[in-house]
């Protein structure tokens, strides 16, 4: 499994994400409340609340971040097309970043065109 972190503004939260209709779901599972699984079959995404990571990052790269109270929210998934391709959504969250876990954080929309 691959995985990448959302981060948004101190609004950001599962209840966003499990509101939005994932193309060719399956079904939808929340776990507890701060677990979020889109099912597609042989594929699956899940999301999840990752607030202490923040500690994790260095100063130089928290100066990418351009929000003072940044949420994370963990995107783990089996499929890297998958991915892209929910995030390319027209109702997926706009105005986040992407951390890519190999040094990029950028906006989704500058994301999703590498």
């Amino acid at each position: 499994m691959q995985w990448i972190i959302l981060i948004g503004n101190e609004y950001l939260n599962l209840n966003q994400i499990s509101e939005i209709k994932h193309d060719g779901e399956n079904k939808t599972t929340s776990l507890y409340t701060d677990r979020f699984v889109v099912d597609y079959g042989d594929d699956h995404v899940f999301y999840e609340n990752a607030e202490d990571i923040i500690n994790d990052y260095e100063e130089e790269d928290l100066k990418k971040i351009p929000f003072s109270n940044p949420r994370f929210i963990m995107m783990t998934y089996t499929n890297e097309k998958l991915m892209k391709q929910i995030l390319c959504q027209e109702n997926f969250l706009r105005g986040i970043y992407v951390d890519d876990d190999n040094g990029n954080i950028l906006p989704i929309e500058e994301f999703v065109l590498l």
